[in-house]
């Protein structure tokens, strides 16, 4: 891996975990759609930092799902799974109406995404 390629591993895997940080700090303010969004952005971004290790293709939205099921095939842990479809359903979060959201329910899936972050992690080395 280059050194400009480490960099943008690096910076994919430093975004999300200041967006996971912002998800945590948006739920507890009460405003779901953002906490829901940036729990999103941490897991696209620390799959971003895995395709860039890897040498896999993300370019568009529908690429988050393939990076992650060849995390999954890689890996063979099938946490990954699940755990990417908890991250869909909080990007999904974003055009629901307020009152159709759950705190408590976006709080445990913003710790949901923080697993997927650290069982991604270790592929982005």
């Amino acid at each position: 891996m280059t050194t400009a390629d480490r960099a943008e591993v690096e910076d994919y895997a430093q975004q999300s975990l200041q967006f996971l940080e912002r998800a945590r700090e948006y739920v507890a303010a009460g405003d779901l759609h953002q906490a829901s969004e940036k729990a999103w952005g941490a897991a696209a971004h620390m799959a971003k930092a895995v395709a860039a290790a890897q040498g896999w293709e993300y370019d568009k939205h529908r690429d988050f799902s393939h990076v992650l099921n060849n995390a999954w095939q890689l890996t063979g842990n099938d946490q990954i799974r699940s755990l990417r479809a908890t991250a869909n359903d909080l990007h999904g979060n974003y055009y629901r109406r307020r009152r159709f959201l759950n705190a408590e329910a976006i709080a445990a899936d913003i710790e949901s995404v923080a697993e997927l972050v650290e069982l991604l992690a270790p592929l982005t080395e």
